[in-house]
This record gives structure tokens, C-alpha cells and sequence, in this order.
């Protein structure tokens, strides 16, 4: 993770007010949440995820496609996966990323404008091929689901690690505001995502292990909300299998931040049939039109203001009907959409997939049978991490395991 960190975006979403649009998003790819050679204490964490396994059948040999936010150094150490795999990269930020050896780019969302401006200032990345899709829309529909005689018992989850672009001191203040003028304590569930927060049997929290600055975060959230905390749930952590049965007692799903990556959460979230409350700022220069949802899935807070995201609170808390997010999440994402969509943008696939244009991808009965036949497992059941350890590995170690797998099956 490089670069110049925004933190004057955090809480201004009027920017473009003080500069040209080109100016914030020379701004917003000045930082690159992808993890590079020299962060050593990062490498552990490089994903390698294959969405599509090289496939060969009587002869011919059709490429895969693989991500990483790692790429740039993969690519140093497995010059040949470029054999193999269209390489994408993305970073866990809105930027666009520095690696321009990559074939594609996850680039959170479609923005023409922006593309082409990026494209002309870095002349080298005129071929790469820029996707709207990043790690988080690969989210697995079927694993993020209601349980069984789901309740909301939640009015309002969010789930954030106490970093500054978070802005949970915001929603402790909307949270009180809330409060004040509805007369009423809401249910609320913080999941804040850190192993260095501790929490007795007594529900007192340990922020001590914390770097400085989140830290602080968490001890504006206490002293805002004074003794309206002992009435509101804080989770250091829940694994990951446990995750959906809190989404899915939530009335809505809130996120706070103004500028990110493509949240992860929010994605769970209306999987889990959660609506989800988002500024409707959110990432806006870096989407353009770009929606950040689709359908009756939430709603945006029409102003950066406390209150107006308070008054969201209770419109969402008290229609619950208004809104399908699991349907439309269904609709538009999921990894069967994510594949679709991918290879949708890649002019190599209509060219080499017998019967491409005849249904949706993922129902190919080419790319079906050959995969059965080279791996053993179909290709939904692929795409579905049914084989992870052939599909989705982290940390150098397995990595390289992986890239050994691939290299030896295809020379």
C-alpha cells in the first residue's frame, strides 16, 4: 500500500469545489491500496483468484483469467502465468492500478471520462482493458444468504474496521442524533473487524493494541455517544461462517464512508437481504454515473449531514417492504454475474468459447465439459470455490504451490 492517502477526502464531499475533476482523480490514483515487493509484512496477504481455469480440449489451449492486488510482483516472480491467464490486478482503493504489466484492470466501476483521461496521461496502459468489477462483487451469493427462520432482531449493523475513512465517529453522531429526535433507542451492531481490539465479560473494549489513529476513532465513537453505548452491541470480531445470521437480522446495513474501494460489506449485506444506507456521495468521483446499487436494494443520504443520514435510519427501519436487495443482488451481482460481465469485456473469449453468444457464460456447456474433464469439477463448482486450493489461495506459499499446479499441467 503506497502513496499519497486522501485524508482530506474523508469528510468533504465537496471537493470539486476546491479542484477540477482531473485533478481529484490524479488525487484518487495517487494512492494504491495493492501490496508491492517491498512490503514484505503485506506478502502474506496476496490473493491469487482464478474466476476462469485455463481449459484445453483435443489439442487447443484457451486461456484463463486470474486477479491479484499483489500483481506487479507475481508477475517478477511468475513471468510465465502471463502463458496462461489473462492478468488483472486491482487495489483495495478506488484508484486505478500501478501495475502496467497487468491485461486488465477491476476498476470498481465504468467511468469513460476517466478511463480515457488515464489512458492518455499513461500512454502504456492504452491495451489494458478496463473492467467495473472488483474483488468484492466476486462475493458468493449462496454462502451469504438468510438462515433458516431469519428475525430481524437489528435495526441498524455496520460492519467497518475503525480506520479514519470509515468515519464512525459519523455514525455515532447520526446515531445520537437519531435518538434525539425519534424518541427512541434503536438496535444497533458494530462489528468493527480487528483481532487487536479486545472485549471482557464485563463488555468493556481494549483499543490499547491499536495503531494511534484508529485508536482515536474508536474513542470519539465512546465519547459521542457517553452513555448510549452500554445499549448498543460491539463485536471485535465474528468469523467469517457466522457473518450472514447478523446481516440478516439488520433492518439496514449502514456504511459511512465518502471515499474507498468498492465496499465489501454493503455487497454482503443485499445478499443477505439487508438494505444497505450509503451517502449517496459515496465514491462519486470516482463512479461518475455509476450507480453504487441497483434497484429498491437502500437508500442514499441525501446530504453529508448527521441528521439527513439519521432520517434515512428511520425511513428504511420502518418500510421494511419497500425493498428487495437479495432479489436485486441476484438480478445484477453474485459470481455468475461477475463471470458474465467479465469475460463480456474481453474479445478473446467470443473468439475462442464454441457457442458464446448463444447463452450467459457461466451456463456454457464448452467451457462446462472441459472442465470437468481437465480439473475433475464443473464449472460452476469452480467458480464457487468448490476446489479453492485450485481457485482462490493467499500468501506467497500457496501461491507459488498454485502457479507450480497450473505451470505442470499446461508446460
Amino acid at each position: 500500500m503506497k502513496g499519497t492517502y486522501p485524508r482530506n477526502y474523508f469528510l468533504n464531499p465537496n471537493m470539486d469545489k476546491e479542484k477540477s475533476i482531473k485533478q481529484i482523480w490524479d488525487d484518487i490514483d495517487a494512492y494504491s491500496g495493492e501490496y508491492f515487493e517491498d512490503e514484505t509484512n503485506l506478502h502474506e496477504k496476496i490473493d491469487f483468484f482464478i474466476p476462469l481455469p485455463p481449459l484445453k480440449y483435443k489439442g487447443k489451449f484457451t486461456k484463463g483469467i486470474m486477479f491479484s492486488q499483489g500483481l506487479e510482483y507475481l508477475l517478477k516472480l511468475y513471468p510465465n502465468i502471463k502463458d496462461m491467464f489473462f492478468c488483472g490486478a486491482y487495489t483495495m482503493w478506488s484508484s486505478y492500478s500501478w501495475c502496467d504489466k497487468a491485461d486488465i484492470y477491476l476498476a470498481c466501476y465504468e467511468n469513460k471520462e476517466r478511463e480515457e483521461y488515464h489512458k492518455n496521461k499513461y500512454p502504456n496502459k492504452k491495451n489494458i482493458i478496463f473492467i467495473p468489477l472488483q474483488d468484492a462483487d466476486f462475493t458468493n451469493e449462496y454462502k451469504l444468504v438468510p438462515p433458516e427462520g431469519n428475525k430481524k432482531t437489528i435495526d441498524i449493523i455496520s460492519v467497518a474496521t475503525p480506520l479514519e475513512v470509515k468515519n464512525l465517529p459519523f455514525l455515532a453522531k447520526a446515531i445520537k442524533v437519531y435518538v434525539e429526535k425519534y424518541n427512541v433507542i434503536p438496535k444497533v451492531t458494530f462489528i468493527l473487524g480487528s483481532k487487536l481490539i479486545t472485549k471482557d465479560e464485563n463488555g468493556n473494549m481494549d483499543y490499547s493494541k491499536m495503531d494511534a489513529r484508529h485508536r482515536k476513532q474508536m474513542e470519539q465513537v465512546d465519547e459521542i455517544l457517553g452513555d448510549l453505548k452500554k445499549h448498543f452491541e460491539f463485536l471485535p470480531w465474528v468469523n467469517y461462517s457466522d457473518i450472514p445470521k447478523y446481516y440478516a437480522a439488520a433492518k439496514c446495513c449502514v456504511l459511512t464512508s465518502l471515499i474507498e474501494g468498492k465496499n465489501r460489506s454493503i455487497n454482503e449485506a443485499m445478499s443477505c437481504n439487508t438494505p444497505v444506507v450509503v451517502f449517496k456521495q459515496h465514491n462519486q468521483w470516482a463512479r461518475g454515473d455509476y450507480p453504487i446499487f441497483f434497484g429498491n436494494s437502500g437508500e442514499l443520504v441525501p446530504e453529508f449531514t448527521p441528521e439527513s443520514m439519521a432520517d434515512t435510519f428511520h425511513k428504511i427501519i420502518n418500510n421494511q417492504n419497500d425493498y428487495e436487495p437479495r432479489l436485486n443482488y441476484l438480478k445484477y451481482n453474485g459470481r455468475k454475474n461477475f463471470i458474465n460481465n467479465l469475460v463480456s469485456y474481453i474479445p478473446y473469449y467470443k473468439e475462442n468459447i464454441p457457442d458464446y453468444d448463444k447463452m450467459p457464460f457461466h451456463d456454457n456447456p464448452w467451457v462446462d465439459f472441459v472442465c470437468q474433464d481437465n480439473y475433475q469439477i464443473g464449472f460452476l463448482d469452480f467458480l464457487y470455490s468448490k476446489k479453492a486450493q485450485i481457485s482462490h489461495v493467499r500468501g506467497l506459499k500457496t501461491i507459488d504451490q498454485l502457479v507450480k499446479y497450473y505451470s505442470a499441467r499446461f508446460k
